[in-house]
């Protein structure tokens, strides 16, 4: 009797010291539509903020959001330990994470002020001529930024693009559907928008720390994207924003 005591306490010790599963975190960047703070509410919003608050849910992995600026978000994922990221899929190389799952695809556009012509490629190449295409610092847009015969322009923020565009430093801006979309709503801009054309698809992809790429928790986060992919919760979720980009949005300032 006293042994089945004492094995009862031994037990119950154990349970009480073991350490409970700590979160892991996961990293995403504070831009519109896809992770904001939400008009008069102090807290986040978004396109993966959403995904990432429904993939915590329905996994049952513990993960805690970081949402930063692109800046902070390229240094500090491939700094941590045992981290996950949710970003356009060309930010990082395999050696930074390894990419657990596609999560959402959509157009990449070159949109121009209202009367401009802009129906083909050979269009794009005229009208970046005059004055260029804004384009934001560090992102390829597939082989867009490397196509010599369309001029470009650095821009550091879709909102400051349009700002230019307004004021006729350039000709247009590239940037995904639901960003320039955002971004009009923000700058109270969407007058300006014209014509637009496709001129690749992007990705945001999620990533691991290579060395967790086959733990447990990594393996039930890829399960759970493909679950979701495949009831159309990420596509309802996309559809939202693109529906309405004002939701939820602060001005820019």
């Amino acid at each position: 009797m006293l042994l089945k005591v004492v094995n009862l306490l031994i037990s119950c010790s154990l349970i009480v010291l073991a350490p409970q599963l700590s979160a892991a975190n996961l990293y995403l960047t504070e831009v519109a539509p896809f992770a904001f703070v939400k008009e008069g509410k102090g807290s986040y919003d978004g396109i993966n903020v959403r995904i990432a608050n429904e993939l915590r849910r329905r996994s049952g992995v513990p993960l805690e959001l970081v949402i930063v600026p692109s800046s902070r978000h390229l240094l500090m994922f491939p700094a941590d330990k045992e981290a996950y990221s949710i970003s356009q899929s060309e930010n990082f190389t395999d050696h930074d994470g390894v990419i657990l799952s596609e999560v959402t695809q959509f157009p990449i556009m070159v949109v121009a002020q209202r009367g401009a012509v802009l129906k083909n490629y050979d269009d794009l190449i005229a009208l970046a001529a005059d004055r260029g295409i804004g384009m934001m610092r560090r992102l390829s847009y597939g082989t867009f930024a490397q196509d010599e015969r369309v001029r470009k322009v650095e821009i550091n923020t879709l909102e400051n693009g349009l700002r230019m565009l307004e004021a006729g430093r350039i000709s247009g801006i590239v940037g995904s559907q639901p960003a320039i979309l955002a971004a009009a709503e923000r700058n109270s801009s969407t007058h300006l928008l014209g014509p637009g054309l496709v001129i690749a698809y992007g990705a945001h992809v999620m990533r691991v720390r290579p060395e967790f790429a086959a733990s447990t928790q990594s393996k039930a986060l890829s399960a759970t994207l493909l679950a979701m992919k495949n009831d159309g919760s990420i596509a309802r979720i996309l559809d939202d924003f693109l529906k309405d980009p004002k939701t939820g949005l602060q001005p820019a300032k």
